[in-house]
């Protein structure tokens, strides 16, 4: 339940921060991952067979994200670039959330 609240959150957060530069998808479509060729993939972190992702829909900036991590494991920021990007196994990943600056 927990994740599916800061689910809805970080991509509401998201959604807003993009606002502020041009969005051209809502969506993307991947190919080569777990959901298989031609998957849509929302917004901001998903987790997809045991695999934390972070997607990224603005088509030409990169974003800073915080990579947040289970068993009391730092956390961590990264810059993503557009599309989706592998974070780790859900097992250490806990979330992740655009902190709202360009990279």
């Amino acid at each position: 339940m927990l994740t599916r609240i800061l689910k809805t959150v970080g991509g509401t957060l998201a959604a807003l921060a993009l606002t502020t530069a041009p969005v051209y998808a809502n969506a993307i479509t991947t190919a080569g991952e777990s959901g298989g060729a031609g998957a849509l993939v929302e917004c901001g972190y998903d987790e997809v067979g045991g695999s934390a992702y972070y997607t990224h829909c603005n088509s030409d900036v990169n974003v800073l994200i915080r990579v947040e991590r289970h068993w009391d494991l730092p956390g961590y920021d990264q810059c993503v670039r557009p599309g989706s990007t592998f974070l780790g196994l859900t097992y250490e990943i806990k979330f992740a959330w655009y902190k709202g600056v360009l990279c």
